[in-house]
């Protein structure tokens, strides 16, 4: 994808990134994980890092008005993560409903990169398939073709 995207920091052997969104609300610290759920599964979580706990907050509304961007950083993220880990299949889902849409929609919007890279499956109806348009998906599964 040709988007605008933060510089990632990777850590961890490549399963953290970590990069500053810039906007109006200053400079806000964001933190990708892929935590491994099973054999070759692993689970993003992604959000704002709390100094003060310290963790990520994955509820946390930054508005920071970069939304974009921000999204294909985590794009990016995954992508270069992929790479590092060839087999892995990578869940998503949002913290809320409106948030697994929201990633539906950068999904669908880059779809024409994205398919030729990546298999994407998503969950509706008790079961995966690949996605379609005009539907509300639960979450989300990628690997690479």
């Amino acid at each position: 994808m040709h988007r605008d995207i933060y510089c990632t920091k990777s850590t961890n052997e490549h399963r953290t990134y970590e990069f500053v969104s810039d906007g109006p609300k200053g400079s806000i610290k964001k933190v990708i994980n892929f935590d491994e759920m099973g054999d070759n599964f692993f689970n993003l979580s992604f959000g704002d890092w709390d100094e003060t706990v310290p963790e990520l907050d994955d509820k946390v509304r930054s508005n920071n008005h970069d939304r974009d961007k921000v999204l294909a950083t985590v794009a990016g993220a995954v992508m270069s993560f992929i790479k590092y880990y060839p087999n892995a299949i990578v869940f998503a889902k949002g913290s809320t409903p409106a948030r697994t849409r929201l990633y539906q929609m950068g999904i669908l919007a880059n779809w024409q990169e994205i398919s030729i890279l990546l298999t994407v499956k998503g969950y509706i109806d008790g079961h995966w398939q690949p996605i379609e348009k005009c539907k509300n998906y639960e979450a989300f599964m990628v690997k690479i073709k």
